[in-house]
Formats: structure tokens, sequence, C-alpha cells
């Protein structure tokens, strides 16, 4: 295991679906498997208020069997995390040292981003993804960078744009961008220079 690293004892993940699910799962591997920071020793609660549907099976990481279950008891039993079947709210926040929004909500995002403003010493991963589109966002952002970032929609739509979800068309951009949130963090935990934020086409 690397020396020095951060110490964090709570860790939240907002949403068990396109991106959570996936973070999920790497957090485990580099945790607990790859030994890379101490999982054993943490806290990390999963939330989300929903269940698998088939349109999920097209990029996120369910099969067949698990239609109908909730997202987050899935993600849980399979990576050791402590489920709770509900949206994480502005109330959550001051129960983690860590943070990572995986959810497609610009409201959720406001809340964390003006939470983070306040009490610097939470730090977060806003992760995005719309089809071809990636956004990657951190609470070292500068505050100018972040609120531009921000609008004022109250929708939660999800990772896939509604034309490639009726054309039954995937992208791996959940996975990419699941994946820089894990390095992200990692380069945070062992207090490395981390990359301010990411936006890509692909």
């Amino acid at each position: 295991m690397a020396e020095s690293l951060r110490t964090v004892k709570r860790i939240g993940i907002a949403g068990a679906g396109g991106i959570g699910g996936f973070v999920a799962r790497f957090i485990f591997d580099y945790g607990a498997m790859r030994n890379q920071f101490p999982f054993n020793t943490m806290d990390i609660k999963i939330f989300d208020d929903d269940t698998v549907d088939a349109s999920n099976l097209l990029h996120q990481d369910f099969t067949q069997e698990d239609l109908g279950k909730s997202k987050c008891e899935i993600m849980a039993n399979r990576y050791a995390l402590t489920p709770v079947s509900r949206f994480m709210t502005t109330a959550d926040f001051k129960d983690f040292d860590v943070v990572f929004s995986c959810v497609d909500s610009m409201t959720f995002r406001k809340d964390l981003y003006t939470y983070g403003f306040d009490h610097p010493e939470l730090f977060w991963i806003d992760g995005r993804c719309n089809s071809r589109s990636i956004g990657l966002f951190n609470s070292n952002v500068p505050r100018k960078n972040l609120e531009r970032a921000l609008s004022d929609s109250t929708e939660r739509k999800g990772c896939l744009r509604q034309v490639d979800k009726d054309k039954k068309i995937s992208h791996a951009t959940p996975v990419i961008v699941a994946g820089m949130i894990t390095q992200c963090f990692l380069n945070w935990l062992r207090g490395e220079n981390m990359t301010q934020e990411s936006i890509m086409m692909i």
C-alpha cells in the first residue's frame, strides 16, 4: 500500500447507476483487491432510490437477473458497501469525508458545490456523461469555474441521450467517467497533483 495517504473514514457514493455502479466496482477493486488504500477501515455508503429496468442494461453494470431489484442493494452486496435506498441529500454531506457525485441532477450538483464552498474539508468529485460527452469536476477546481458549470435545470436524466435509449445504442462513457473519478480520488488520496477539470467530446 502506498505510504502517506490522506486519512479517509467515510465515503458517500451518490448514485448506483451508469457511473456510480462502476465507481463502486473500481473503489472495491483498487481498495480491497489491489490494496491501494485501506478499504476495510472505511465506511462506504452507496445511495440510490431506483430499481433496475431493461433500459439500464445498455450502459449500467447490471444483468437480466437484476431486473426489478434495488440498484444500491445490488452494488452494496457485490462490493461490500452499505446501501441507502434513497437519493442523497444536502443533509448527508456532513457525514462524509469524500462524496462521489454520480447522478445526473443539476439540483444535486448545486447543493453539493455550494456545501463544498462553505465546507472545504469535504472533498468531492462530480462525474458527468451524456452519451459521447464527458465532464469531471472536483472540489479543488476554482469556484468561478464550478459556478460556470452549473445550470438551472431541475431534470434527472441519466447517462444516455433519449435518442440513444430509443435506438438502443450503448456507449462506454459511464465506465470511462467512473475510471476518471477513481483516478482523481487516488491522486487526491496520495497527495498528487490533479487536473482541475476535464471536459471531452469523444
